[in-house]
Formats: structure tokens, C-alpha cells, sequence
């Protein structure tokens, strides 16, 4: 009983913000249309884009002769006894 009335309780507070929401929305919709913002008589000009010398220029980020994985030995791996880790 009291889960039914704790679930009901909620779905009212839900439904409540819900209309709540959509109220405000309206009224920022009704308060654009109603009072417009002004705009600047002279647009300033858009910025060009810069690019950046930090701009990678291909995928490669880590080159082959860096790549750690590529010369390990994978063998003492075997032997590993993974009771130790518990």
C-alpha cells in the first residue's frame, strides 16, 4: 500500500513538472515573438578560420617504432598464477 501510494506520488510530481515545462516553453515562445531582440544595425564580420599548428594531419598518433606492444614478450605470461591476485 504504501509503494502504491509512494509510485503515485511520483507520477503526480512527474506530470506536474511536466506541465510545468510546458508552460515554460510557451511563455519563452510568446515572450520572442512579443518582444524581439535587437539586432545590431552593423553586423560585425565573421572571424576566418585559423588553422592551428597543433592540427594532427593523419590517424597515426602513436608511430610503429613507439608502440610498446609490438616487441613484448608474451610468454612469461604463461606461468602467471592468478591466486596470487586474490
Amino acid at each position: 500500500m504504501l509503494l502504491k501510494k509512494t509510485i503515485g506520488i511520483f507520477i503526480i510530481l512527474l506530470n506536474i513538472g511536466g506541465i510545468g515545462f510546458l508552460i515554460f516553453s510557451a511563455g519563452m515562445m510568446l515572450k520572442e515573438q512579443l518582444f524581439p531582440e535587437e539586432t545590431p544595425e552593423n553586423p560585425s564580420s565573421p572571424v576566418p578560420d585559423h588553422k592551428s599548428d597543433l592540427d594532427i594531419s593523419n590517424n597515426d598518433i602513436i608511430p610503429d617504432e613507439d608502440d610498446l606492444l609490438k616487441d613484448m614478450d608474451l610468454s612469461d605470461l604463461d606461468n602467471l598464477n592468478f591466486d596470487d591476485f586474490e
